[in-house]
């Protein structure tokens, strides 16, 4: 994994007026470079099902991921957007996944978390805002990187995921992903492997 000069500020959340945000009593999570793998996207695509982010925690110890952030850059190297993980209850065990998405969990059973706290339409506050479709995806905590993906763009109906061994070091480059429109393990007919270990490139 690359290191990058440009991170994000150390962490400093706190619930602005009138917004419905929870404030956030983790001020920076305990993880390192490399603990975390990003694993799987669901970008935006045809239908209404929502997006999602799978991460694996590839350390020996589970993670709390309250105070995490996503960071999305464009193409061009502009600022496109970024999220907190704000539930402070929220664990990946080792060797597990984790998934965020823009829906509720107790509708969307493959979700874990919703960031559409952070990550919703300027105009409709329950609606979601489109996951990027290119682009640098940075994970970090309180600055320090702990996976970043180059994406690419998805051009065909599917999720896009990271063959194999999850590996923070080796899935830096978004050409080296895959896309699954084969798989379809949610019992939704909807693809991708939310939660689960990623099938091979067909």
């Amino acid at each position: 994994m690359d290191s990058l000069s440009r991170l994000g500020p150390p962490l400093l959340l706190a619930a602005s007026v009138g917004c419905v945000r929870p404030q956030l009593g983790v001020a920076c999570p305990r993880i390192q470079a490399g603990d975390l793998a990003l694993t799987e996207l669901r970008q935006n695509q045809p239908g209404s099902y929502r997006q999602w982010i799978e991460l694996y925690n590839a350390s020996d110890e589970p993670i709390a991921l309250a105070g995490l952030r996503f960071q999305f850059t464009r193409n061009d190297g502009v600022p496109a957007g970024s999220f907190f993980v704000r539930d402070e209850a929220l664990e990946v065990e080792p060797g597990g996944y984790v998934v965020l998405g823009s829906d509720d969990p107790m509708r969307a059973a493959y979700l874990d978390y919703s960031y559409l706290v952070d990550w919703h339409s300027g105009t409709d506050a329950s609606e979601p805002r489109d996951l990027p479709s290119g682009g640098l995806v940075e994970v970090t905590a309180c600055g320090r990187l702990i996976d970043r993906v180059v994406l690419r763009n998805l051009t065909a109906e599917g999720t896009m995921f990271w063959p194999g061994e999850p590996d923070a070091a080796g899935n830096d480059e978004g050409a080296d992903w895959c896309v699954d429109d084969f798989t379809t393990s949610t019992g939704l007919g909807l693809y991708g492997t939310p939660g689960e270990a990623n099938p091979a490139c067909p």
